[in-house]
């Protein structure tokens, strides 16, 4: 049943009235006589109403008018951070923009954008590519299903395989045993065949001495006992030399040490089922929404003597161990990740500073880039590889070996770019090697949408190049000593971390001027650097974890 949709004027005194127009400035329903109202008033006559109906149709699109951060009205749009703006938005975060106009007159015209028929096909892109995903699972279910199938086919077939051989075996076993059992009966029957014909004779004899001894006489008898006795002396050598080559037999079962395992269950399984995953590579198209409902204008480069630090939060790293902290990111639940280079641990911490745990990972962990909500990649110096990572599962989802020592990394418009000595690594987010850039340096890194900033602790300077490889600029200057950590911002200025200095700094975009922006004691030793553009935060820490601060960039 369709709900209906009262009149809001009339609501508010009391009354309960139905709509039959809908406001799209007021947000709210008008009967009829607070239609005619609202067309005579001033400030309402060019509102834009639309039939109830027609509001049904829109009714679910979700579109929010207050501040997700201040829950307050959206009055105000920032053209340089194209971002719909309240009072408290506008006065805090954005009170320097210069770009800010009421919303009102940024949405004019909207409806004639090419934002929307952008949105149109960005919808029928991520649709179709929905559907390409779609049909990919689908695919791979079935590839599945033939697989199991496969599977248990070789398996039964390997059954039978072994069943017949088995078989075969058994058969010939069974072959030897009789071929044996006969020889052994053979060589019984022999004997007996030899005592039977001896018995015969001895019985013979038996009844001669007894005739001989009633009816003979006493010569017979004389003669015949000594003749006979010598007949039975014979016999008798015989029997006993027939009884030493007598044997016995004994049958014993020697089983083949491998049928022995399968009759003992030793053999615990018949084979082990492996599953190899690799990556499907689908072609996901992607499409950019230009946000044509306003002409924006092309952010100006920030200059770098308008740039401040303002310390947010102190970081207290926990000690047990040795600490050696060469990288550091800021994830995007706000929580904080330092690579421990002598442990196999990242170490993770709040927005607040407050120690949230260890997650375990392959090796020594050198630096860490954020990929999206879920992954990371991390590089492990020496070890020669780098890994995506599951921060969230703590399972490693690829491992990329490089055959070089893998160093500083970064990402940028879904590349991975990680530095090999005098090299940089490009590779999809899939771990699949695009390109190699040579670039001087041999640590640090940082990429941006147009370029790749190196850090060159051997001699002393920052270069930047193009993603083609072609150096940019270099900056040079007797205060940047052992440059290390670099991370750049959305307007290309760089943040450098200088060891020898024991500085941070930041280099403009043309590499022609800098500004210091912090400066330690010589206790200190900084080491890393990251910045997250989306919400104008930096993080930065020492070797040694003892002057790890998040900082808000003004």
């Amino acid at each position: 049943m369709v709900s209906i949709i009262s009149c809001g004027p009339c609501l508010y005194d009391e009354t309960h009235q139905n709509a039959r127009k809908w406001c799209t400035s007021c947000e709210e329903g008008l009967c009829e006589d607070c239609e005619k109202n609202h067309k005579k008033t001033k400030t309402t006559r060019d509102h834009k109403l639309i039939s109830i109906d027609d509001y049904r149709k829109i009714e679910d699109v979700p579109i929010d008018f207050t501040c997700s951060d201040h829950d307050k009205k959206l009055e105000w749009f920032c053209k340089s951070h194209d971002k719909a703006l309240c009072m408290m938005c506008l006065s805090t975060e954005h009170r320097s923009c210069a770009d800010v106009i009421p919303i009102d007159v940024a949405a004019s015209n909207a409806r004639q954008s090419t934002a929307v028929s952008d949105l149109q096909e960005s919808i029928e892109v991520t649709l179709r590519n929905i559907t390409l995903c779609i049909n990919n699972r689908n695919t791979a279910t079935k590839d599945i299903e033939k697989e199991d199938k496969d599977t248990r086919t070789i398996i039964q077939d390997t059954r039978r395989k072994i069943n017949k051989h088995l078989d075969a075996l058994e058969a010939k076993l069974i072959q030897t045993l009789i071929s044996a059992s006969e020889t052994c009966k053979s060589n019984c029957n022999t004997f007996l065949r030899k005592f039977h014909s001896q018995q015969e004779t001895l019985i013979k004899l038996k009844d001669q001495v007894l005739k001989m001894k009633e009816f003979a006489s006493d010569l017979q008898v004389f003669l015949g006992t000594r003749q006979i006795d010598k007949l039975v002396m014979s016999e008798t050598e015989s029997i006993k030399t027939a009884a030493k080559s007598m044997y016995d037999y004994k049958f014993n079962l020697v089983l083949n040490s491998d049928i022995q395992k399968l009759s003992n269950s030793v053999v615990k399984d018949f084979g082990k089922i492996q599953v190899a995953e690799q990556f499907s590579n689908l072609n996901i198209k992607e499409i950019k929404i230009e946000q044509a409902q306003i002409q924006q204008k092309i952010q100006q480069s920030r200059n770098v003597a308008d740039v401040k630090l303002k310390l947010l939060t102190k970081v207290k790293i926990k000690r047990e161990g040795d600490i050696r902290i060469t990288g550091c990111a800021i994830l995007p639940n706000d929580h904080l990740l330092f690579a421990n280079y002598n442990t196999t641990e990242l170490l993770e911490y709040n927005e607040e500073g407050n120690y949230i745990g260890r997650i375990q990972v392959s090796a020594n962990p050198y630096d860490i880039t954020v990929l999206d909500s879920e992954l990371i990649a991390i590089t492990y110096g020496s070890k020669r590889f780098f890994e995506i990572f599951n921060y969230r599962k703590s399972w490693v989802q690829k491992m990329i070996e490089t055959g070089g020592n893998c160093w500083g990394l970064s990402q940028s418009n879904g590349k991975i770019y990680v530095r090999h000595n005098q090299d940089i690594g490009v590779f999809d987010k899939m771990g699949n090697k695009l390109c190699t850039l040579a670039a001087s340096g041999m640590l640090y890194i940082s990429a941006s949408k147009n370029n790749i900033f190196c850090s060159n602790n051997s001699k002393n300077n920052v270069c930047c190049y193009d993603l083609n490889g072609k150096e940019v600029w270099k900056f040079h200057d007797d205060s940047v000593k052992h440059p290390l950590g670099v991370a750049n911002d959305c307007w290309g200025n760089l943040f450098v971390v200088s060891g020898m200095s024991f500085s941070l700094l930041i280099i403009q975009h043309d590499g022609k001027t800098c500004k210091h922006l912090l400066n330690l004691d010589k206790n200190s030793i900084p080491r890393a650097v990251c910045y997250d553009m989306d919400k104008h935060i930096l993080l930065f820490c020492d070797q040694r974890g003892e002057n790890c601060a998040l900082y808000k960039i003004l």
